[in-house]
C-alpha cells in the first residue's frame, strides 16, 4: 500500500477528548502557532449537520456536490496552518457570539450556540462549508452556496 502525502497520521493513545454538553460555552481553542497542530491535516465528520434552515447540506445540487467533494478532497491535503494561516482566503474562524443575527438565530434554534467558535472554508466564489473545528476534525454544520450567513463587508463603503 502507498504512503499518501504527507503520511500516515500518527494514532493517539487513549479516548479522543470530546468536549461535553453543558449549560455553559465549551471553549475550542485552535491553536495553529503551535507547531503539532498546524502540521496536522485536516478530517472530516458530518454527525453535526444542520438539516433545516436557510444553509443545510442537504440542499447543495449535482454539480455543486462534485465540485464540493474535490475541494475536500484538496483541504485534506493540506495542513491548519496553511488553511487557517492569517489572511489566508482558505479558512476563516469567526466567534459565535459575532455571527450576524441569521446565522446567531439559527445555533440558537439548534442548541449549538455552546459552541465559542465557528469556522468556515471557501469552496469556490460564494460557496463555503461551516463547521466546528475541534483539534483537526472539522464538524460540518452548513453548506452556504451564496455566502449568506457571514457575508463580507465591502470596503470603502
Amino acid at each position: 500500500m502507498e504512503v499518501p502525502p504527507g503520511g500516515w497520521q500518527a494514532a493517539k493513545k487513549g479516548v479522543p477528548n470530546t468536549p461535553t454538553v453543558s449549560d455553559e460555552k465549551r471553549v475550542i481553542v485552535l491553536d495553529t502557532d503551535h507547531a503539532e497542530m498546524s502540521a496536522r491535516r485536516l478530517v472530516w465528520r458530518f454527525g453535526e449537520i444542520d438539516t433545516g434552515g436557510e444553509w443545510p447540506p442537504a440542499a447543495i445540487g449535482v454539480d455543486a456536490m462534485a465540485d464540493l467533494l474535490k475541494k475536500m478532497g484538496d483541504y485534506e491535503s493540506m495542513t491548519l496552518g496553511e488553511i487557517f494561516k492569517p489572511g489566508s482566503e482558505h479558512g476563516k474562524r469567526y466567534v459565535v457570539e459575532d455571527l450576524p443575527a441569521p446565522a446567531l438565530k439559527r445555533l440558537r434554534d439548534i442548541k449549538r450556540d455552546d459552541e465559542t467558535e465557528i469556522a468556515r472554508l471557501r469552496c469556490g466564489g460564494k460557496p463555503r462549508l461551516y463547521g466546528f473545528l475541534r483539534d483537526h476534525v472539522f464538524h460540518v454544520v452548513w453548506w452556504d452556496a451564496e455566502h449568506q450567513a457571514y457575508p463580507s463587508k465591502k470596503r470603502n463603503t
